[in-house]
């Protein structure tokens, strides 16, 4: 199944991305990354966010795959709490799974 996810963080940005790569490389070793960007927040007061896209191949179900989002995003010290206050270390969603679109990219 064809995967298309995105990164974005608005917090100690370049590092937090770099981390989320490197945990989901473990994860998906045939992720590939697009160049990072960087962008003015939307609906939220705060720094700019560092955001990217990635796509990979797996075998995984959906809700497997975001399970193991969740889990890095715990592990990088991001929660519910912190989103409400606008600050976002790391957020990883998924996009596109198969031919199943589950959100739209709101920063292109």
């Amino acid at each position: 199944m064809k995967v298309i996810i995105t990164l974005g963080s608005n917090y100690n940005q370049e590092e937090n991305i770099r981390k989320a790569k490197e945990r989901l490389k473990e994860l998906f070793p045939n992720i590939c990354f697009s160049e990072q960007k960087w962008t003015e927040p939307i609906g939220i007061v705060s720094d700019r966010f560092l955001n990217c896209i990635a796509t990979f191949e797996t075998s995984y179900p959906q809700a497997i795959i975001e399970r193991y989002f969740k889990q890095i995003e715990t592990e990088l010290g991001d929660s519910h709490e912190n989103h409400k206050n606008g600050l976002v270390r790391i957020d990883i969603d998924l996009i596109k799974y198969g031919n199943k679109t589950i959100r739209d990219i709101i920063w292109l």
